[in-house]
């Protein structure tokens, strides 16, 4: 089966999700092509592997390449899903220290938080770290860009549950929730991320702010942003 690969954001890691086989000729090429596309924009990838049904000699040393290369530019792959064929051809080539390997999509996650690149940016500077929950990419890279300018340290997802993730790793305080995304299955977002931390405050924007004036719907963000991040907060 050919190799596939699709990318999910997570804030700033990338999920690279693979499906076939990762083998010598077009399949290691393009492993190769996609994640060289992506390490220099964001350095910590996942590499999901649950699907992937066989890994040979080429493609286990192209795997070390990479991560080898993501290390030297001050990032990591990790690799979650690993099935029991390739755990024991790690185990028997001695290369199973060589890589950084999580049972679950979240344990990669959270651990790419808690590495080195990650605290060295959390140690710079005390700024309120933002989650922004919404479906459309272009939006998302919108409120990231406002939030971050005006100083505070903003991530980004598509969806709950990938921002639950983030907000155990991150321990954010406040989220931005898309109108689309303020349930998951008849559940209330604000109750589930109140279950990881009581205290956070969650702004809802309105239903049609994608199609509002940007210049208004950025200052009236800020606003409630700034009025949050207040030793005094109050519930929204």
């Amino acid at each position: 089966m050919p190799l596939s690969m699709n990318n999910r954001p997570v804030g700033d890691v990338t999920i690279v999700q693979c499906n076939g086989r990762i083998v010598a000729g077009g399949e290691v090429f393009s492993l190769q092509a996609h994640l060289g596309d992506i390490l220099p924009h964001h350095g910590d990838v996942v590499l999901q592997l649950e699907q992937v049904d066989f890994v040979d000699s080429s493609g286990l040393g192209a795997l070390v390449r990479l991560v080898a290369t993501a290390r030297a530019g001050g990032g990591d792959i990790k690799l979650c899903g690993v099935q029991p064929r390739l755990r024991k051809t790690l185990e028997m080539t001695s290369l199973l220290t060589m890589f950084e390997i999580y049972d679950s999509e979240a344990e990669a996650i959270i651990a790419a938080y808690l590495g080195s690149r990650y605290s060295k940016q959390k140690s710079g500077g005390a700024q309120l770290r933002v989650l922004c929950v919404f479906d459309s990419l272009n939006v998302r890279t919108f409120l990231r860009e406002v939030l971050c300018r005006a100083g505070y340290s903003a991530l980004t997802t598509a969806n709950v549950p990938d921002a639950k993730i983030l907000m155990k790793a991150t321990k954010a305080k406040l989220v931005i929730l898309g109108a689309k995304q303020q349930s998951v299955h008849g559940v209330p977002a604000k109750k589930l991320f109140e279950e990881i931390d009581p205290s956070v405050s969650v702004v809802v924007l309105d239903e049609n702010f994608e199609k509002l004036d940007p210049g208004e719907c950025a200052t009236e963000l800020l606003d409630r942003v700034r009025a949050l991040a207040q030793p005094a907060k109050t519930e929204v």
